[in-house]
């Protein structure tokens, strides 16, 4: 497990955050703390839930089905929002990792960073302390204890609840409370029962395991793990590009393992340390 504390070749490495392009220039004083990068995680309770399409969801997909019964015995930590411009930054600075390209329009430090590809994902979440959830994880804490719901929390998705696209694909949209054409701030939206944000739109997240179309029909019960192999890696969410049923909670977007693209970041998860036994 990486250290999450500040090294000197990190503050020395400030300097070159400037060639990670403009929006992560500027970042480094604000990211870069004697204290660590506090990530903001948040304990999701074990409980059990029914995982993939919905009865009320018109719109699902074989790979959403069939819906099945998942358990998670133990509590688990998932970090409170996306990973942002700032904390990645810290990442980049620390680790020597490189930074992803800017996207083609501004950002925060505050904002979620994208363009990032699996391979990246893992090694942001391990230099953090956890790992990538599984899709299991994902979807129990986006659905924030509240059963049979298309968007995890709601039956009709609302601007006031999310950052998504025009109505139809593909490209940014904004109204109500989604102030935002493009990327929004982290928690800029209320959170789930669970305290859980963002867990609908604003950028796709990658998760652990492959896609494979067959997995839902013979997957464990009890803390599934995902599927072993498959044709691709999977992000869940939706993002800012999306239009609304591309949101549904259960839906899995493939993608291709070294995709880089402008509505795909990252959100990390960790188990509970265990009790030692002298």
């Amino acid at each position: 497990m990486r250290t999450r504390y500040v090294s000197a070749t990190a503050l020395i490495g400030v300097a070159a955050l400037t060639v990670m392009g403009p929006r992560l220039a500027g970042l480094a004083q604000a990211s870069v703390v004697t204290q660590g990068v506090d990530l903001g995680w948040i304990r999701v309770p074990a409980g059990t839930f029914r995982m993939g399409c919905v009865e009320s969801d018109t719109s699902c997909l074989d790979n959403e089905r069939p819906d099945h019964e998942v358990t998670f015995l133990e509590p688990f930590d998932l970090m409170g929002a996306e990973a942002t411009i700032a904390q990645y930054a810290q990442f980049v600075a620390d680790s020597g990792h490189p930074a992803p390209p800017s996207p083609e329009f501004p950002q925060a430090a505050n904002h979620p960073v994208v363009l990032v590809n699996w391979d990246d994902a893992v090694d942001f979440c391990d230099w953090a302390g956890g790992r990538l959830p599984t899709e299991a994880e994902w979807e129990y804490a986006a659905r924030g204890g509240q059963a049979g719901l298309v968007y995890g929390t709601s039956q009709e998705l609302s601007r006031d609840a999310a950052n998504f696209g025009a109505d139809r694909c593909c490209s940014g949209a904004s109204g109500g409370g989604d102030a935002w054409v493009n990327t929004a701030p982290v928690r800029s939206f209320p959170p789930n029962d669970f305290g859980v944000y963002d867990m609908t739109g604003n950028v796709w997240e990658w998760v652990d395991g492959w896609l494979d179309d067959q997995y839902y029909a013979s997957s464990p019960p009890i803390n599934p793990p995902g599927a072993a192999t498959g044709y691709s890696r999977i992000a869940r969410g939706g993002s800012w590009l999306n239009f609304a049923a591309a949101l549904r909670t259960s839906v899995r977007l493939p993608f291709a393992q070294t995709g880089q693209t402008s509505n795909v970041g990252v959100r990390c998860a960790r188990g509970l340390p265990t009790a030692r036994v002298d």
